[in-house]
């Protein structure tokens, strides 16, 4: 889709607020109806910057991967040891997945497929080189293991990250997205870290973030 950028501040504003609507109570029952109620703004005001549902889903998920992109590069300008860079990232994913609404995910990925394909596309393209770049210095800085082949490992990890949200393979009944994420994370870095950097990752505790 074209022209995805968001440069007006009201515009901005007005998709977070949508975004948080979204992300609360899922796009395939929400109606720009309720959208408008939420938030108590008019129809009129939505369709000033979308043409109709879909168009508002799809800034509302450029507006949280821009947003994402942003925190990860500010985390990353502090250029901290990957393994303590890795545990800052987490903490910002927790405090925005305890948002998330289980039906988010299938919502996207079965009902709005140009914005589930935007948001895979960050997965693999942005999420892939932040992993590799922090692979490639966790083994250059001793940090992690020499003998593991950092592109693989990233494209392993970037290419599943969405499973976290899937509500059919973790029923919300007996998982939570925050519980999967650091499991996946912890058994992650276990894997790659290096045995003199091991007393660092169990200090950290991952699990309880």
């Amino acid at each position: 889709m074209k022209d995805l950028a968001l440069v007006d501040e009201k515009e901005i504003a007005l998709i977070e607020r949508v975004s948080g609507v979204f992300l609360k109570k899922g796009m395939k029952r929400v109606t720009m109806d309720d959208v408008a109620k939420e938030l108590s703004v008019s129809k009129k005001t939505l369709y000033k910057y979308v043409k109709n549902r879909k168009e508002l889903v799809m800034k509302s998920t450029y507006f949280h991967v821009q947003r994402d992109q942003f925190k990860v590069r500010e985390i990353q300008a502090k250029n901290l040891n990957p393994i303590i860079e890795n545990h800052e990232l987490a903490k910002f994913v927790i405090e925005t997945i305890s948002n998330v609404s289980p039906c988010v995910h299938y919502d996207l990925e079965n009902y709005f497929p140009e914005s589930w394909k935007l948001l895979n596309g960050y997965f693999r393209g942005f999420v892939f080189e932040s992993l590799h770049t922090n692979l490639i210095r966790g083994q250059r800085e001793g940090v992690y293991r020499l003998d593991f082949n950092a592109e693989i490992i990233a494209k392993v990890f970037a290419s599943k990250i969405d499973m976290i949200f899937d509500a059919e393979l973790f029923p919300t009944e007996r998982f939570n997205f925050k519980d999967v994420y650091l499991e996946y994370l912890h058994y992650h870095l276990r894997a790659i870290v290096s045995e003199e950097s091991l007393s660092m990752l169990k200090k950290l505790d991952f699990k309880k973030l």
